[in-house]
């Protein structure tokens, strides 16, 4: 696991906002994962997931990210069809729509809700990064991507 890495897990893990009441954490843990755990779920999907994306799963753990994006083993998806085929769905934020990584571990938006998609970053730790930058604001950054038509 990366320095990088690590920094990153631990500031979404630390971070907070003031909510109504009290403050609220940014990250919502829902479930561990081991490294034999990822390992099944590389065979469930037929590819390896990325090496960052990995490091970032045994770090933290499947979990939701300020309420907008979530992690979970059963979004956890191979693309069969379209330009992303051979690629995965990994998380799904508020708005139900989906994120995927493709075979050289680039990271996607694919809207649920039009037959829209949108490069997003290079990687999933840049994916973090911007996060991050962003203030965890996901939805925001979405809307502002040029999409493309996706051909399911």
């Amino acid at each position: 696991m990366t320095k990088e890495i690590i920094e990153l897990a631990n500031t979404v893990r630390t971070a907070s906002r003031k909510g109504f009441f009290r403050r609220k954490t940014i990250f919502n843990l829902y479930k561990g994962i081991t490294p034999d755990g990822l390992s099944a779920l590389d065979l469930k999907i037929g590819i390896r997931i990325p090496e960052d994306l990995r490091d970032w799963l045994l770090a933290v753990g499947y979990g939701d990210i300020d309420d907008e994006l979530s992690f979970r083993e059963e979004w956890f998806v191979p693309i069969v069809v379209g330009q992303l085929k051979g690629g995965v769905i990994f998380a799904q934020d508020i708005l139900g729509n989906y994120y995927a990584f493709d075979l050289h571990g680039d990271i996607y938006y694919l809207s649920r809700s039009q037959r829209v998609f949108a490069k997003v970053s290079e990687s999933f730790l840049m994916f973090i990064k911007e996060l991050i930058n962003r203030d965890y604001k996901l939805v925001n950054w979405v809307e502002t991507l040029n999409t493309q038509t996706y051909d399911w």
